[in-house]
């Protein structure tokens, strides 16, 4: 079992960098646009795509996992949200060029290609659309031996610093472009206080699954110990 497993079988619906406080945030300091039609990319369980359709937009989730895509759809129903689910990959969106007025991303692009993901959001936008990505992002440098824990255990290739995203977001093409942070990881607990979830959905058992415990003992120990060398950023550019 890995991290995405672990998170997929409990359910979670705050699995990104700063956890729902940072989208709640996000919508407050960059408000979208009325009836804006949106694109979740790695929509996971659902969590925003649902908050954001609950504001009236034309919202559409898409995930690589199937069991995600269940889960979303499940929670859309019972939040009575109308929102299009569907499986896909980041790096490869099935749809038109210039689709969407919004793309939304909360750690997801350092998952999959992320050159070519960066370039299937710019070609689905429109013409003066916008990018919303958040991602885990190494703050300082850190030994061979740190690297490759922490993106073992993510399952990553590598660690993204803020020169390799400048980099990429201007290489894309994007206009009037900004990178914020990077901010510190709060600690897990405090979204779970400040944000808790009424419509997380956990797979019956789980709770004595010893794989799933073992996932999330080792997610503990890497935010503890390695707090100080990785945190999050947002990414913003217009099309």
């Amino acid at each position: 079992m890995d991290y995405l497993d672990m998170l997929a079988k409990l359910g979670v619906g705050n699995a990104h960098p700063g956890g729902f406080a940072a989208t709640l945030k996000q919508f407050e300091q960059y408000p979208l646009p009325t009836n804006s039609r949106i694109l979740e990319v790695g929509c996971g369980t659902g969590r925003t795509s649902c908050y954001v359709a609950a504001q009236g937009h034309d919202v559409v989730g898409i995930d690589i996992r199937p069991d995600m895509i269940t889960k979303a759809k499940m929670r859309a129903e019972k939040e009575n949200v109308s929102i299009q689910f569907m499986e896909g990959d980041a790096s490869s969106l099935p749809f038109p060029n210039e689709s969407f007025d919004v793309i939304l991303v909360e750690s997801v692009s350092i998952f999959t290609d992320t050159d070519k993901a960066l370039s299937e959001y710019y070609r689905v936008l429109r013409t003066g659309g916008k990018l919303f990505d958040r991602e885990m992002i190494l703050r300082k440098p850190v030994s061979i031996e740190i690297n490759q824990e922490i993106t073992r255990f993510y399952h990553i290739e590598r660690l993204w610093d803020i020169n390799d995203w400048s980099a990429l977001v201007k290489k894309m093409g994007f206009n009037q472009s900004k990178i914020e942070g990077p901010f510190l990881f709060p600690e897990t607990s405090e979204d779970l206080f400040e944000h808790p979830d009424p419509n997380q959905q956990i797979d019956v058992g789980s709770f004595l699954d010893m794989n799933i415990w073992e996932v999330t003992s080792k997610y503990n120990g890497i935010m503890d110990r390695f707090r100080k060398y990785i945190g999050f950023i947002l990414v913003i550019g217009t099309k």
